[in-house]
Order: structure tokens, then C-alpha cells, then sequence
């Protein structure tokens, strides 16, 4: 199973690329410090999110809450994301 935990440098974007064969991913704000800005559409090169950009997808500033997103094919993907504090992460495969 795909799992990262990261820490979100503030400000800069940070990329973390799926590369098992699950069906969706969870991205889980862990310590709540900001909101999250997560950037994704089904390929290798998703646009770069922004803080408060539209069209990109947003999780709380609370720690546990989270999006869970369906994956196009099984083939290689990238998801994107920014946030304005160093707010810790986990990214992880769903079947």
C-alpha cells in the first residue's frame, strides 16, 4: 500500500507522485495548522496550486480532516499541494 507523511514547507508547493496500482487516494491534514491546497487531475503534470486559488480542491484547518479522491486509470499519478504554515500530511493509496 502507498502511504507518505510530509511535512509542507509554507508557501511551496510540494509533489508526491502515486505510483501503486490503487483505485483513489486520501490526503489527510494530520496536525490542522492551515488549510491544505491539493492540485490534481488524473496525470503526471497537474498545475501548481495556489493558496486560496480557484479550482483547486481545499481541506480544513483541522487536524484529521481530509479529501479522498478517485484515480482515473491505474497509471502513474501526481498530486500537487500548498499550504500557508507547515502543516503535516499523509498521502495514501485506497482501494
Amino acid at each position: 500500500m502507498f502511504a507518505r507523511h510530509i511535512t509542507l514547507t509554507a508557501n511551496s508547493v510540494s509533489t508526491v507522485t502515486i505510483t501503486d496500482s490503487s483505485s483513489g487516494f486520501e490526503v489527510l491534514n494530520r496536525n490542522g495548522l492551515a488549510e491544505v491546497f491539493v492540485s490534481h487531475d488524473g496525470t503526471a503534470t497537474p498545475a501548481n496550486p495556489t493558496i486560496n486559488g480557484n479550482d483547486f480542491d481545499v481541506i480544513p484547518a483541522a487536524a484529521g480532516a481530509g479529501i479522498r479522491l478517485r484515480r482515473a486509470a491505474n497509471t502513474t499519478m501526481v498530486i500537487k499541494l500548498i499550504s500557508a504554515a507547515a502543516t503535516t500530511v499523509s498521502v495514501r493509496g485506497v482501494e
